[in-house]
């Protein structure tokens, strides 16, 4: 279910970001659209296959409670806990993968996208995401959440990443309310601006309550975002979003001779 939501998803945006599109453009992107395709598809079995191995590891699973958080709370109660955990513990790995900077060479493959739409939502090194993984399915276990809550919860988590990755057109007034609640296009497209003060703020995946809670929220006015370049200042040559050197990219950042504000 979650490949079908994850790529059918990625499908019906695709066709919307044609209907309504945020950003006008002349050109059909097939190499970065098979690009994040590709990556998409490995991370995705990748993920699955690590998530399998590590949850049934018997030894992980006796380190946390049983029954977990989830049935000693009220079910309500224990799922706002989950997703407010959760979502405060990605909103701090991708503020350490933008100022670390071994992680912020694999986190750099999703920034060096200069084509911004609803692809680049899986645009990720594989070593991030297995890292990604191993530092929040903790946080899964330890909460002992059932399945269907956990699949829900994901299946969520996968259509918002989408949809606030999209070329979408959303009128100001709407992007203005919804942007209170939940991670928008135009405020997640800030994050991806080659200007490092952009890029350094606007964490949040999926909600934006952290990034006001710390300060990395960040505006621009309405008629501004769709006229903004993506992507980095460096790393914007076509060659450089070929998938062997976006897979290599980590080991080869100094020999390439990548430099970023990120690299101190």
């Amino acid at each position: 279910m979650l490949l079908v939501f994850t790529f059918g998803g990625m499908l019906l945006l695709m066709v919307l970001e044609q209907l309504w599109p945020r950003r006008q453009s002349v050109d059909v992107p097939v190499a970065h659209w098979l690009t994040n395709w590709f990556l998409a598809s490995l991370n995705f079995f990748v993920l699955f296959w690590l998530t399998l191995q590590l949850g049934g590891w018997t030894l992980l699973r006796s380190l946390f409670p049983d029954p977990g958080l989830y049935e000693r709370l009220h079910p309500v109660v224990a799922v706002v806990m989950m997703v407010v955990l959760v979502e405060f513990a990605h909103y701090w790995i991708h503020r350490v993968f933008h100022r670390m900077g071994y992680l912020w060479r694999m986190h750099a493959v999703h920034h060096t996208d200069t084509t911004f739409d609803v692809t680049t939502s899986h645009r990720h090194h594989t070593a991030e995401v297995v890292i990604n993984t191993i530092i929040l399915l903790p946080v899964f276990l330890y909460f002992g959440a059932p399945t269907l809550v956990l699949v829900f919860y994901q299946l969520t988590r996968v259509l918002l990443v989408l949809f606030n990755h999209s070329n979408i057109y959303l009128p100001a007034t709407a992007d203005r309310v919804l942007r209170k609640i939940i991670v928008t296009p135009d405020f997640h497209r800030l994050h991806h601006s080659p200007d490092p003060q952009f890029t350094n703020s606007n964490y949040g995946t999926i909600v934006p309550w952290f990034d006001h809670l710390f300060g990395t929220a960040r505006k621009v006015p309405f008629e501004d975002t769709a006229a903004m370049p993506v992507g980095l200042e460096y790393l914007r040559k076509s060659r450089d979003s070929r998938l062997h050197r976006l897979l290599l990219l980590p080991l080869m950042w100094r020999r390439w001779g990548v430099t970023g504000p990120q690299e101190d």
